[in-house]
């Protein structure tokens, strides 16, 4: 394994992790801005989303510090505690009308940008593949085609939404093809873990992923990357078309 490969793979994960997180405050802070909501309110509400943001990440850092998600060999993998919290959160604020109104009030074309970051997500595993610690199959160069959803993030979000334009059933095919495209690669990541799930016996096995900051990826950039699409989605189906209507003209 390349050190130098291996060390620049952390110092990238933990950059774009501070990237994301900023980037979501950010819209947040937006959101509750146009919300009208009191500024001591805004204020507070995100230090309680920083707060909770800080514990998770710490948790996943001791975990994996303490070698706990090394273990492949239970069933469920524990690797699967990283991912089901955030996801439950994400069914919870999809069904939330607090956040549907927070919803509302994000520019459309935001949580199809944001996905451009997963083309940096495909050039680090590209890299860690080239430094020996990625399985090829998790990278473009086989199997893993995520990276065509990040290219793609900046044209779809001006196409269907710049310019005062709305492309809703667009819209939701991409964010369906970015969905579809995601479960690939997870899936295609733990069937390279050395867990009785293991189907691609190549090496490296999939055990980075187990290690700090590492453990990030499951534990909020793949989350983050499905929330968007499923965020974009329900703002989707929040909008209700605007109805053109038709007037017979008088003779």
């Amino acid at each position: 394994m390349n050190e130098t490969a291996y060390l620049t793979g952390q110092i990238t994960i933990i950059l774009l992790v501070i990237a994301l997180f900023s980037t979501l405050m950010f819209a947040l802070r937006y959101a509750l801005y146009k919300l009208e909501i009191e500024k001591p309110k805004r204020r507070q509400f995100r230090i309680y989303v920083t707060i909770g943001f800080g514990i998770w990440l710490a948790l996943l850092s001791l975990l994996s510090w303490s070698g706990f998600f090394r273990d492949f060999s239970s069933l469920p993998p524990r690797i699967f505690i990283a991912i089901i919290p955030p996801v439950i959160l994400i069914v919870l604020l999809m069904f939330s009308k607090p956040f549907g109104n927070i919803l509302r009030v994000v520019p459309m074309s935001w949580p199809i940008y944001i996905q451009t970051f997963r083309v940096l997500m495909e050039l680090f595993l590209y890299m860690g593949f080239k430094g020996g610690y990625v399985p090829e199959q998790m990278t473009f160069n086989w199997l893993n085609h995520d990276i065509i959803v990040g290219i793609t993030a900046p044209m779809a979000g001006f196409v269907f939404f710049g310019g005062n334009r709305y492309r809703r059933f667009e819209a939701i095919i991409w964010n369906i093809f970015g969905i579809v495209l995601l479960f690939n690669i997870v899936l295609v990541s733990i069937l390279s873990t050395p867990s009785p799930f293991r189907v691609f016996m190549n090496e490296p096995a999939n055990t980075f992923i187990a290690e700090f900051p590492f453990i990030f990826i499951p534990g909020f950039i793949v989350p983050f990357a499905l929330a968007m699409h499923l965020f974009s989605l329900r703002q989707l189906f929040l909008k209700i078309p605007v109805r053109r209507k038709f007037r017979l003209s008088k003779s």
